[in-house]
């Protein structure tokens, strides 16, 4: 029987994952490492994220089938919990999802991470370790499309403190770690739910909305993001922890060359759901040139007033810079093991649209990882090309 430690359980990701595995009801046990005062706390915070994938009372019935171990996963190696001990396989989802927070966030992502390794080296059933990662850890430097097996790269042009600290944390546990049954799933940009839209999380779906508000690209219509939803995102990694057999140790998690998003694509899919003219024409501009035309409009649109806005507006900004990238993330490795590639977003933006709240109401979701100055708590990676 499996004995699975999952840590980021209150998560986008980790509460796809709890909703996707206890839903089925097989008699794979779940222990999640929670940062909470009291196990009951921590069910609750548990319940909490399954209630955005179901109703609150299945959400309370699923949440009492996981065992809650209160915890800090950056502190595991002093964590003599002896429920941790049988555990045979750990999904370690949590991380620092900050741009900006440069030491803090390597600390938690990288140190942290180690230190849950040195947990896991107590756990003599111990099948696999499954870290999840970002497919960004390739930096702004990188070719259309990127193989798993290149990097993390030395000379990788980062562009965000989260996937430094990401692509540091992989070289430190293939060095430090080789005794341990280590995989990296690196997921790419993970965008609402292909059956329920918005409701489980508005993060980056609020940029892709904004973007077309705007009707403003950094680069042309026939440019591709590599987006995944994150329902199927669960469901890969669970598969991939708990697959008997795997032909390799890294694997990105995305929608690869053949199932990439196209800009063009988005545009006729938000003129189907939102009808306008018939044209919706965008304006590519620079990033850098043409600064002042993004605050300008942006203001149009949104306005500027508030801190809010003005974080938004940054947001926006750094978001762009990803989209203007063109990346496809690998996939043959997860098709090759069997995985289904994912729904394409046009496919399901029509119902992240209809449980969508308004545009800077779900940029809220993502402000913190702007935001110096804040601490979260560990959750899920925002695992996208910014950043599963």
């Amino acid at each position: 029987m499996a004995r699975i430690l999952l840590t980021g359980a209150t998560g986008l990701i980790g509460g796809a994952v709890l909703h996707h595995a206890l839903d089925r009801g097989d008699d794979t046990q779940w222990v999640c490492l929670v940062r909470c005062g009291s196990v009951e706390q921590g069910r609750q915070r548990v319940a909490s994220r399954l209630e955005r994938f179901t109703d609150p009372f299945t959400a309370q019935r699923l949440a009492r089938k996981v065992e809650i171990v209160p915890g800090d996963f950056t502190r595991a190696d002093l964590d003599m919990d002896p429920r941790l001990d049988d555990c045979t396989h750990v999904l370690h989802l949590a991380a620092d999802t900050s741009w900006f927070g440069d030491e803090r966030v390597y600390r938690t992502n990288h140190d942290g991470t180690l230190a849950l390794a040195r947990r896991a080296r107590s756990m003599p059933g111990l099948v696999r370790f499954l870290h999840v990662g970002t497919a960004m850890i390739c930096g702004s430097n990188a070719p259309n499309v990127v193989e798993e097996r290149a990097y993390p790269a030395a000379d990788a042009n980062h562009i965000v403190a989260y996937t430094i600290s990401k692509a540091a944390t992989e070289t430190s546990l293939a060095e430090l770690f080789p005794d341990l049954p280590v995989v990296i799933a690196r997921p790419s940009i993970v965008v609402g739910h292909s059956t329920l839209g918005a409701a489980p999380s508005s993060s980056i779906l609020w940029v892709v909305r904004a973007a077309d508000r705007l009707r403003m690209l950094p680069c042309a219509p026939e440019s591709a993001v590599d987006i995944v939803p994150a329902d199927w995102v669960a469901e890969t990694l669970v598969g991939l922890l708990t697959k008997s057999e795997l032909a390799h140790n890294l694997y990105h998690v995305s929608a690869g060359t053949g199932g990439r998003t196209r800009w063009a694509d988005v545009i006729d899919a938000f003129e189907a759901a939102e009808p306008t003219d018939g044209m919706r024409a965008f304006t590519q501009f620079d990033l850098q040139r043409d600064r002042s035309t993004l605050r300008k409009r942006f203001a149009e649109v949104f306005g500027l007033d508030g801190a809010l806005k003005q974080v938004m507006l940054r947001a926006t900004r750094a978001y762009y810079v990803f989209c203007a990238l063109d990346l496809a993330f690998s996939n043959q490795r997860l098709l090759d093991e069997g995985f289904a590639p994912p729904p394409s977003l046009p496919s399901y933006l029509p119902v992240c649209l209809a449980n969508s709240a308004g545009i800077v109401e779900q940029f809220a979701d993502d402000m913190e990882m702007f935001s110096v100055a804040a601490t979260p708590a560990p959750v899920d990676p925002m695992p996208l090309a910014a950043t599963a």
